[in-house]
């Protein structure tokens, strides 16, 4: 009789020898990055960076951020959807969010933050935007990796020059709640995510055979890498965009930092993705035309990746 095939997130080693382009660790690398996407939708990536120290310093501006009065986060409001606060809602009571839109732009944290703190916070703002700018690189070297991996390199600068950045800072507080219950099961509707976390486990994460897998970093210097439903059109479906959910069981509350990128400009997938065995799966779109297909849109299945092909399949 086989085994039941263990599920477990890949797990990408990105410091060292790994990152010297044209080194066959290098090439070995871009490999598991895609492969890791390919099969899961998602990936750990284990760096050289944050700092323990500056891992709590971040954190620890969350815990400074949510104990806010109600009145003044709800200041943070953004038309798109979930860019702004989102709290006390129902259906997830133990879930609380604040975004920060273009956070790789100093002036922006500083808006951010003068709204929270009329009389300034500038420790805040400085921390945010090094975080910001810190996993934004991340994600540039994650793209370069992906892409040479595809033999694409030729679109790396138009891609970084069309990509913006939403920072989403999390809360998930279990006590007083009757569900534990964080943010049900979707896609994110981004091209890609990177989280960060502290050590209360709550991310699962759903194989293709419907596995839910649950998500722990390995440390304080762990991201996991989620794509959305763009990367998925982007990819020509090579790529499926990761179905998660977050699921907290403990009093302890977890705070996590979300980098969402999106993109500017028209939409399609590289003419090198697609061929007799991966026929052309989108129509080219805006990002944005899909945010506001996604808000107009009263379907069950809206939060997954049904939108985008409902929106710009062919």
């Amino acid at each position: 009789m086989e085994s039941e095939t263990v599920h477990k997130i890949p797990v990408v080693d990105l410091s060292g020898e790994n990152l010297k382009p044209g080194t066959s660790c290098w090439r070995s690398t871009c490999n598991d990055v895609r492969k890791g996407l390919e099969e899961y939708g998602c990936l750990e990536l284990v760096c050289s960076k944050p700092s323990l120290d500056f891992h709590h310093q971040v954190l620890g501006l969350l815990e400074e951020l949510f104990k806010l009065p109600q009145e003044i986060k709800m200041k943070n409001v953004n038309p798109k959807p979930a860019h702004g606060y989102m709290g006390k809602i129902s259906t997830f009571p133990i879930h609380e969010g604040m975004g920060i839109e273009y956070a790789t732009n100093k002036e922006e944290c500083q808006k951010f933050t003068t709204l929270m703190w009329p009389d300034g916070n500038d420790h805040f703002c400085e921390t945010v935007h090094s975080y910001a700018m810190l996993v934004a690189e991340l994600q540039k070297l994650l793209v370069m990796m992906l892409l040479e991996s595809y033999g694409l390199e030729k679109h790396y600068e138009s891609h970084i020059n069309s990509t913006t950045y939403l920072l989403r800072l999390l809360k998930y507080r279990r006590s007083q709640a009757d569900t534990n219950l964080g943010f049900k099961g979707h896609t994110d509707k981004s091209f890609m995510s990177i989280l960060h976390q502290n050590h209360v486990k709550g991310l699962e994460i759903r194989t293709q055979d419907g596995e839910w897998i649950p998500y722990l970093p390995s440390s304080h210097t762990s991201f996991v890498v989620v794509v959305g439903d763009v990367g998925m059109a982007w990819s020509n479906d090579r790529i499926k965009s990761c179905y998660h959910r977050v699921i907290v069981n403990t009093e302890e509350v977890r705070y996590a930092v979300g980098m969402f990128s999106f993109l500017t400009g028209e939409i399609m997938a590289p003419e090198e993705l697609i061929d007799d065995e991966h026929p052309v799966q989108y129509k080219p779109f805006q990002h944005q035309g899909l945010l506001d297909f996604y808000v107009s849109c009263n379907a069950q299945n809206k939060g997954d990746s049904n939108m985008v092909k409902a929106y710009c399949g062919v």
